[in-house]
């Protein structure tokens, strides 16, 4: 990976219940309606030829920062995985 690709990433954290904080790359981001939602892969799996991504939910902006969670709902999950594949060919998107 060239240096200038990797100063371009931008990098979301995340904290579990535990506080345990995990860093995310941002792959793209997408809009439906009103919320945008993020492709993001844990930053120790960004070299991996085959890293599985997560899809984030933006909820919530504000002082502190922003704050995301995962997308669980099937249908929620599907909708935004089928926006995502439109940009099939920057990257490849494999469902499980």
């Amino acid at each position: 990976m060239s240096d200038d690709f990797e100063q371009e990433l931008e990098i979301v954290s995340m904290e579990d219940e535990n506080g345990i904080e995990t860093e995310f790359i941002i792959i793209d981001n997408v809009m439906s309606g009103a919320n945008r939602y993020l492709l993001v892969v844990e930053s120790s799996l960004m070299d991996e030829e085959e890293a599985d991504a997560i899809i984030l939910k933006e909820i919530a902006i504000n002082a502190e920062g922003v704050t995301y969670e995962w997308v669980e709902e099937d249908a929620e999950f599907e909708k935004v995985s089928a926006l995502f594949a439109r940009h099939e060919g920057e990257y490849d998107i494999r469902i499980d």
